[in-house]
């Protein structure tokens, strides 16, 4: 039964224009299929100071599309959010069937969670729909952040390319320079729509890779939250609940109880505190390249030999370059997205 709520720097370089805490904040678009980490990234970039989310749009990944907007919305009323736009998009993969959903965050996508109905609408239009309008009404260029299959991205970018000049930089979690989670080589979101992510990698905006080498590392400690559950505010108590969910079972499917397979893996989130906490992250320029057949369908190719690829290598089979973030202060990272989150008051 679920509850009821009713860098330190370790070489290379760091390039975009990342959050430095200045007087203006990053504005920000998520494009999420809302599970539990999606959910705690919604949280931090409604509590965080350096970021003002202008809109999300959904699409089917963690959950159907229905659902992910259900929740979507739900967590955003616990976070006593102001009214965002919130859209859906695709219910599937640019070619492919619909795939399975995933299945690391429970049937509801919220580990079992209960939450009060959403009392906030949702948009008329699509998801791409809303980041076109979004991006163009905007005065200053803003950052979409990927935290789903890039589905919606690719068919905005696709449909209205004189939208990504108005684009700050693109931000996906996805992918990893290591090993996969739903196979061997390929991450879950790259995986579920490899040619969506291959048109986004290949756009030629500036877009950085926030991959399974860090979203696997990066948790909260039990303490803080236990602390959070205990709190008063709706938005602490469902983070404190969402750490809770966040487990070894992402991993391992271990059917042990949640009390003694607590990791409080923040997930998506970490994208977000490295946009916030770039020093704490090492960030790399590296050729990439998503695979769309055989048996590394959804793999990123992550060239990190030292000085990349030759002129000549480039020159025969060219890889679009991308910041890849390769390491982090897992400790330091932690600190950030606790400290947010206690701005809940």
């Amino acid at each position: 039964m679920g509850a009821d709520l009713t860098g330190y720097w370790l070489g290379g370089s760091v390039s975009g224009t990342f959050c430095q805490h200045g007087p203006m904040p990053t504005r920000v678009l998520l494009d999420v299929d809302t599970g539990t980490d999606d959910a705690l990234a919604l949280l931090y970039a409604v509590a965080h100071p350096d970021l003002e989310l202008v809109g999300v749009s959904c699409v089917a990944g963690n959950s159907g599309l229905e659902q992910v907007l259900v929740n979507t919305a739900k967590v955003l009323d616990a976070a006593a959010a102001p009214i965002i736009p919130i859209a859906g998009g695709a219910a599937r993969p640019l070619l492919e069937r619909r795939r399975p959903e995933g299945h690391f965050h429970g049937a509801d996508g919220l580990g079992g969670i209960q939450l009060p109905d959403p009392q906030r609408p949702i948009a008329p239009h699509g998801a791409v729909e809303l980041l076109r309008a979004a991006i163009e009404s905007s005065p200053e260029p803003i950052t979409l952040v990927a935290l789903a299959p890039q589905t919606n991205v690719a068919l905005l970018l696709s449909l209205y390319p004189d939208m990504a000049e108005k684009l700050d930089r693109i931000v996906f979690m996805g992918g990893s320079a290591t090993g996969g989670n739903v196979t061997a080589v390929a991450e879950f979101n790259v995986w579920q729509d490899p040619e969506a992510a291959a048109c986004v990698v290949g756009s030629g905006l500036p877009t950085t890779m926030y991959g399974l080498d860090v979203f696997s590392r990066l948790t909260v400690d039990r303490a803080h939250a236990d602390q959070f559950r205990r709190h008063n505010h709706p938005a602490q108590q469902l983070a404190g609940e969402l750490l809770h969910r966040r487990s070894a079972r992402s991993a391992s499917n271990s059917s042990r109880g949640s009390n003694q397979d607590y990791v409080g893996l923040i997930g998506d989130a970490g994208a977000l505190v490295m946009m916030t906490n770039p020093e704490l992250f090492r960030i790399r320029r590296c050729p990439v390249r998503v695979e769309l057949a055989g048996p590394s369908r959804g793999q990123t190719v992550v060239d990190q030999r030292p000085g990349t690829q030759d002129a000549e290598a480039l020159a025969r089979d060219s890889w679009p370059e991308l910041d890849v973030v390769l390491n982090l202060d897992a400790a330091g990272a932690a600190a950030a997205f606790v400290g947010a989150i206690e701005r809940f008051r």
